[in-house]
């Protein structure tokens, strides 16, 4: 005698509603990950630039409390940008820290991510590393003179006992239509990249807001640091020498 089997079978419809179920979830879920991945990449990230400060503040120490200075490689001495240092500065900052991972956000890539550093030239000018922060502290001749798109002026502290409200590290939220590069380290899912291309260059030097960035840390003098929307960032100039084709920056 053959037994009935008691076991019903899905109907197609029935399959196509748990489907849609699945997927629906999977559609809710995926922006809350991204976003929770992106809040412990902050966390991580403002330790960084915590760190990098503690080295600062450790160099100036050493050095009658002048921090690190700005100038970078180059043959003009004025040719200065906020996210260069000189390979002499780097490397003393790499062996008073001990690690060179804090000098740049780590989320940035690749050529941030290179063991050694990003060392930058271009048609034969050797500028120096590139960093994967903005470093105010030590450079000539600020507040530089304003210039669109800048919004507002900042000035650099020279020594460790400077106001300690004073801006020293701030994220890479910058941008050069001369380099045609943008970077922003932190959208509201991670950091912008285009694959193999340092700077994203085919939004062709937009500002970084435009691309999705949602903001930054702001490190200062004092060691503190703290998290800033980019919605109420100011623009300055991240060039000394540079008109509006050079690197600007928000923080």
């Amino acid at each position: 005698m053959r037994l009935r089997s008691n076991r019903a079978a899905f109907t197609l419809i029935e399959l196509l509603v748990v489907i849609a179920v699945i997927a629906l979830l999977m559609g809710l879920l995926v922006p809350v990950l991204g976003k929770a991945k992106e809040q412990a990449r902050r966390v991580a990230c403002m330790g960084n630039v915590r760190q990098f400060i503690v080295g600062i503040q450790a160099y100036a120490g050493d050095y009658g409390q002048h921090l690190p200075i700005g100038l970078s490689d180059a043959q003009d001495p004025e040719d200065e940008h906020t996210p260069i240092l000189s390979k002499t500065v780097r490397n003393a900052l790499v062996k008073i820290i001990g690690e060179e991972d804090c000098l740049a956000c780590p989320w940035l890539g690749e050529p941030f991510d290179e063991p050694g550093g990003w060392y930058y030239d271009l048609d034969g000018q050797v500028y120096g590393y590139v960093l994967g922060y903005n470093y105010l502290g030590g450079h000539k001749g600020t507040p530089w003179p304003r210039m669109d798109p800048a919004t507002a002026e900042w000035v650099s502290p020279q020594r460790s006992f400077d106001p300690g409200a004073t801006p020293l590290v701030t994220e890479l939220n910058a941008w050069s239509t001369g380099e045609m590069k943008t970077f922003a380290p932190h959208g509201a899912r991670g950091a912008i990249l285009e694959p193999g291309q340092p700077g994203n260059v085919s939004f062709e030097g937009a500002p970084s807001e435009q691309i999705g960035a949602v903001g930054g840390h702001v490190g200062h003098l004092d060691g503190s640091v703290f998290w800033k929307h980019i919605r109420d960032m100011m623009i300055y100039r991240g060039s000394r020498q540079w008109d509006d084709t050079g690197c600007y920056t928000t923080w």
